[in-house]
Order: structure tokens, then C-alpha cells, then sequence
């Protein structure tokens, strides 16, 4: 009785352990993926097209919720890039401030990542 309800700890811990930590808008995180390039989505002609990672594992993002100052959580797969121009279609790592809503004028996606560090790991 007492051994099975240790193996029972062990895989709830290992559990927990696994879990990806959610992170909130003014983390600094690193984070790795497939540069990819969007066209605007604005009619406008003068809007620049956004660089986009797309994840190679999707994260949790904290933001702030509608109504009575409660926080959403929801799951990433793709965050604009912001101050970086990486190769199209490379593997890159980027360690940057995460930020959530709309940063730019060219927005792609409701993620971004502020890019301090840029490291390619594969491709073009």
C-alpha cells in the first residue's frame, strides 16, 4: 500500500516537473523556432511585411483579462519578431523581453518578443 502510494507521488511530481512554465508580458525568455516573413495585414501600401517565429514548442503567456482585472492564460505557438531581421526560413534561438497586445504597426500576431539576443542554429 505505502509502495504504491509513493510510485503515485513520484509520477504526479514528475508531472509538475515537466509542466512548462506561463510567462507574463515583461518576461525576458528565450525562446527557439522557424523564422518565417508575413505580409501585412493592412491595406495599407506602405505597410512593411512582419517576421513571425513560428515555436518549435508551444508556450504559456499571462495577460492581462477583460473585466474585473482578471489575467488570461492562453497558448503561443508564433510571436512577432520586433528589432531583429533574421534569415527566412532559418532555426533561430532569441532571448528577448516578451510582450503581449499590439507592438507595432505591423501587426502579425498577439505576441511578441522584443529581441536582445539572435542566434541561428540552422538554415539559410
Amino acid at each position: 500500500m505505502i509502495a504504491k502510494a509513493c510510485a503515485w507521488m513520484l509520477v504526479l511530481m514528475a508531472g509538475s516537473a515537466a509542466a512548462a512554465p506561463c510567462y507574463s508580458d515583461g518576461d525576458v525568455v528565450t525562446l527557439e523556432g522557424t523564422a518565417t516573413r508575413q505580409g501585412a495585414r493592412e491595406a495599407d501600401a506602405s505597410a512593411k511585411p512582419a517576421w513571425v517565429l513560428a515555436l518549435a514548442s508551444p508556450i504559456c503567456v499571462t495577460s492581462a483579462g477583460t473585466g474585473q482585472g482578471g489575467r488570461q492564460q492562453s497558448t503561443v505557438s508564433a510571436v512577432q519578431i520586433i528589432d531583429a531581421t533574421p534569415a527566412e526560413n532559418a532555426r533561430i534561438q532569441l532571448t528577448g523581453k516578451l510582450v503581449t497586445g499590439n507592438v507595432s504597426s505591423y501587426y502579425a500576431v498577439p505576441t511578441a518578443i522584443w529581441v536582445l539576443k539572435q542566434r541561428v542554429l540552422s538554415g539559410q
